[in-house]
């Protein structure tokens, strides 16, 4: 057997609370996201940065369907 990792509306719930402080933060700096770096499996990943308006929009919209599949979890 595998080890327990919580509940899937446990992690959902703590995800939404990252992701809300996250989104919260990003607003208050008003400040485009710049481009990073990242590897993986040894080899360096160029990210592409983002606008103000298109991150704050994606942000919101990823709040807007975790919260959905919550209240779906508690539906039934």
């Amino acid at each position: 057997m595998g080890k327990g990792r919580g509940s899937l509306a446990a992690r959902q719930k703590s995800a939404l609370t990252r992701l809300e402080a996250t989104y919260e933060k990003f607003k208050a700096a008003k400040e485009d996201k710049k481009p990073w770096e990242s590897t993986r499996n040894g080899r360096k990943v160029q990210h592409a940065g983002r606008k103000y308006a298109d991150e704050c929009k994606r942000l919101a919209d990823e709040i807007k369907n975790l919260k959905a599949k919550i209240s779906k979890q508690f539906k039934t």
